[in-house]
């Protein structure tokens, strides 16, 4: 069984079953809700619950396995968005003993277990009041990624990106395994994204160019607008549309060469999800500062 913490939120105590013959688990819902403000004798009662769940319950069939959204009862869609927000706790039974791991998120939104790191064990008899208190002392307070976050990485002609993190609707994907420095996709539509690029790949700054990159990469294009900037670092502003999607991109100066800023979004999304997702990038835009290496190592904030 898991526990997961928000200092913000409380607790979410899953029990868990088998799937079909396997040793996979999965989350039994109904789930147990803990609110902020709960006391430790309340979370040792829900573990020691969802511990009996947890022995009782049949497996689930294969087919059922993903079915379920347990941590939608926080109101957050997505799990990638969840983890980042949530620290989880594994319980184990081994015998009389139950083993407690602090579990690692991924970058990908996933938790695995620690490596080299010893479980805390605890008498399976523990009363409540100690149960919640043990586990309580797992969870590190404010470690939880807060949504809005300002991030930053480091190019490839060192300068330094800071931006906003979009909300929670959007999931990490950290280089997403392409030619980006950092992606974040939609949760509920994955090929929607915000993206920043290493370089453009354009063959040159042009209205011409772009265009015809993006009529290869996208298809043809209903609308296209290309627009020189003269606030740097930022270069150029270009917007596009196709029949599947709608293209928005800034170019900035980074170094001796370029990093851009780009947001896809599926025309299959309800009307109030594409302005909902074009408030997000233009929010990641206004947030964005790029601070240049200079010569002899000193750095400059230039502020867009």
């Amino acid at each position: 069984m898991d526990v997961y913490y928000n200092a913000g939120f409380g607790c979410i105590v899953c029990p868990q079953t088998t799937v079909g013959n396997t040793p996979m688990r999965v989350v039994i819902e109904p789930v147990a809700v803990l609110r902020k403000g709960f006391t430790e004798t309340a979370l040792g009662e829900a573990i020691l619950a969802a511990l009996e769940r947890s022995r009782t319950a049949p497996p689930v069939p294969r087919v059922d396995m993903g079915a379920g959204r347990f941590w939608q009862v926080t109101g957050i869609r997505g799990f990638g968005a969840f983890s980042g927000q949530f620290q989880c706790i594994d319980l184990r039974e081994r015998g009389p003993i139950l083993e407690a791991f602090k579990l690692i998120r991924e970058s990908d939104g996933g938790y695995v277990w620690p490596e080299n790191q010893p479980p805390l064990e605890i008498p399976a008899d523990t009363p409540a009041a100690q149960m919640g208190a043990e586990i309580l002392s797992l969870f590190s307070p404010g470690l939880e990624i807060p949504a809005n976050e300002t991030l930053s990485f480091e190019t490839i002609h060192g300068g330094i990106i800071s931006y906003r993190r979009p909300s929670d609707a959007f999931a990490d994907c950290g280089d997403g395994h392409t030619d980006a420095y950092q992606v974040f996709t939609l949760e509920d539509a994955p090929r929607s994204h915000i993206a920043f690029l290493i370089d453009s790949g354009y063959q040159e700054l042009s209205k011409a160019a772009v265009l015809e990159k993006w009529q290869e990469q996208y298809g043809p294009l209903s609308a296209f607008r290309f627009q020189r900037r003269r606030k740097p670092p930022m270069l150029a502003s270009m917007q596009g549309k196709t029949a599947k999607a709608e293209i928005a991109s800034q170019v900035y100066r980074d170094g001796e060469g370029t990093m851009e800023v780009l947001c896809l979004i599926e025309q299959a999304l309800s009307p109030e999800a594409r302005e909902a997702m074009r408030a997000e990038y233009q929010a990641v835009i206004r947030s964005i500062a790029v601070k240049e290496r200079r010569e002899g190592g000193s750095e400059g904030l230039v502020v867009k």
